[in-house]
Formats: structure tokens, sequence, C-alpha cells
């Protein structure tokens, strides 16, 4: 591949994460990428084949090392012996990694994030589902093992909703500003990070009797 081509195909590739991350998937036309790369249809499908493909590329970029990064973090956490808050920073902390990585702000990045998380439900590209499964069967494993009462079941579903939370912070963190007129503050990641850990934490062990 040419360094031509493959400017190109980081233009095409910018474009749409800036516009996936303000509107969403479904919101953003074919047109409105490659106005947005300065490209034609042809470039894209060259490079992509088609939007959904071009989508599942973005998901890869930024899932997949995300993923890569819980699993590394999870290994060293349960080899120290960590309770469920560890767990769930490895799960929500390479969020804060990626964001170096990425030539997004950061307030655009997250929103890209919550976009691919949201998003990807019952959707994941077949280059996602090994890595997926196998960081899932991880967590879920971990988390049984340093809560060995509860229900597989309810453990399951307890990882969903602090799956949510943090979705839904990455998406709408910053309308929750507008709505409260800065009520809310404008904390970092870093401070939410903390605060999502110990919200999700809670709920985890509520109402079952465990200490965790």
């Amino acid at each position: 591949m040419s360094g031509g081509a493959k400017s190109t195909k980081e233009r095409i590739l910018e474009a749409t994460e800036q516009l996936v991350a303000e509107q969403g998937f479904d919101g953003v036309s074919l047109r409105d990428i490659t106005t947005g790369a300065g490209v034609n249809v042809a470039a894209v499908n060259y490079h992509f084949g088609s939007k959904e493909k071009l989508y599942e590329a973005i998901q890869c970029r930024y899932i997949n090392p995300v993923n890569e990064e819980r699993m590394r973090i999870l290994e060293g956490v349960m080899a120290n012996g960590g309770g469920v808050s560890e767990i769930l920073e490895a799960f929500m902390r390479p969020l804060l990694t990626m964001v170096g990585r990425s030539k997004m702000s950061e307030q655009m990045f997250y929103k890209l994030m919550g976009r691919c998380i949201m998003d990807q439900q019952g959707s994941l590209s077949e280059a996602m589902i090994p890595l997926f499964l196998r960081m899932t069967d991880a967590f879920t494993k971990a988390l049984s093992d340093v809560l060995p009462d509860m229900p597989k079941d309810l453990l399951l579903w307890r990882l969903h909703f602090s799956f949510g939370v943090m979705a839904q912070t990455l998406l709408h963190g910053d309308a929750l500003k507008k709505l409260t007129d800065g009520a809310s503050g404008d904390p970092d990641f870093e401070t939410n990070l903390k605060r999502m850990v110990e919200f999700c934490h809670a709920g985890f062990i509520a109402g079952e009797g465990v200490k965790a």
C-alpha cells in the first residue's frame, strides 16, 4: 500500500470517527463520510467495501485494544488477590488509557467509545468476537471467584448493568452538565472512573449479604 493510499484510508477513518461520535452510526450517511474525508464513494468501497465494514474497522481499531488491555490488567488484579472494585476498575480503566492513543479530543473520543459500546450490541464484527468472548469469560470467572455465592445469572446481569453505567457516562456525561446548568460540575475521567467503580461495586454486592 502506498503512502497516498494509506493517507486516504486514514482520512476516511478519522472523518467517520468524528461523525459517528457526534451523530451515531445510523445518523451518518455515506455522503457525510465522503464529504468529511474529501474523498469519493469509490475510495470508501476500495478501502472498506461498505459503510458497515467501515464501522467494523472503527470498532476493531478501538474496542480490540481496550479488551486486550482489560485482560492484561485483570491478570495482575487476580494475581494480587483483588476484589470486586479492582475487577471493575480493570474493566473500565482501559478507556482512559486509550484516549492518549487517539488524535481526537478527549470528550469526542469518549463519545465515540460510548457509541461503539452502545451500537455494537448484537452486531459484533467477526474479527471482534473471539477476543470479546475471552474477555467476557475472564471477567465473569474473576467475579465468580470473589463472589462465589452469587448466582451466575445475577452476576451476569450486574456486569451488564455496570457496562451500561460506563457507556451512559461516556456518551452522555456532558448532557448532565447542560441539564443541571453546571450543578453536576465538570469532573475529569479519573474522578468519574472512581465514582463509577464505587457505584457499580455497591450495586454488585447489594442485597446479597456478600462482603467484597
